[in-house]
């Protein structure tokens, strides 16, 4: 038995015609794009008035971008310190504190790590202020000299505390760093202090505020 098609059924390609050219959504006759705006579409001109602004947006944006020159890397994300791994044991990077009487007013000590690198581990400074200590501030530390492309400081880092003598509370202000994401330091720096009115300082320190910072050797990867 043959199967033949019936004379009187639409061609189902001739369907498929007849419902796109009645859908709205298709050629010029979509929402939004009459035919009139096609026209408009097809002259030179106007691309050319489309490129115009397509540039002074572009220039707009580089001129913002210049002005507000480069952005300041975090210390654990630099380009060029940020793969190096910290080594060895924590040592003493730097310490000027001594067992001499204090008074308040200390000075930003400085310090050098002589061409090393090292991962910062630790900052401390001390507030005696006659016994009665300081509600904690900020400790941190700032870049005097070395490569310009480590963050010109270090800080401020929100400070715990521990008492000092006779449990006197407020004494030690200290932050620790994790060397996760490495900081590193490479040149000459000071200590930083948020309330030098009451960093204890004495003659042995110069007049500078007691700090001791501990760190880490820090290396680069291997190749």
């Amino acid at each position: 038995m043959s199967n033949t098609q019936d004379k009187g059924a639409q061609p189902i390609d001739e369907i498929a015609r007849h419902i796109v050219d009645k859908d709205p959504s298709n050629g010029t006759e979509r929402p939004g794009k009459s035919r009139s705006t096609t026209r408009v579409l097809r002259k030179p001109v106007t691309w050319v008035a489309a490129l115009v602004v397509v540039a002074a947006i572009v220039g707009i944006v580089l001129a913002l971008t210049l002005k507000s020159g480069p952005s300041v890397a975090n210390p654990g994300e630099n380009p060029i310190f940020a793969s190096y791994i910290c080594h060895g044991n924590q040592i003493t990077l730097f310490s000027n504190i001594n067992a001499d009487a204090v008074s308040n007013g200390g000075s930003r000590p400085r310090f050098s790590t002589h061409g090393k690198a090292y991962c910062l581990m630790y900052i401390q400074t001390y507030h005696w202020n006659k016994g009665k200590g300081s509600p904690p501030g900020t400790v941190g530390l700032v870049r005097l000299k070395g490569p310009g492309t480590l963050p010109s400081s270090i800080g401020s880092l929100p400070a715990k505390t521990s008492p000092g003598s006779n449990g006197a509370a407020n004494i030690n202000w200290f932050a620790s760093v994790s060397i996760s994401k490495p900081v590193i330091l490479d040149g000459t720096y000071s200590c930083a202090d948020s309330d030098p009115s009451t960093w204890s300082s004495n003659k042995e320190s110069g007049g500078d505020g007691f700090c001791l910072v501990y760190a880490a050797l820090a290396i680069p990867p291997a190749k």
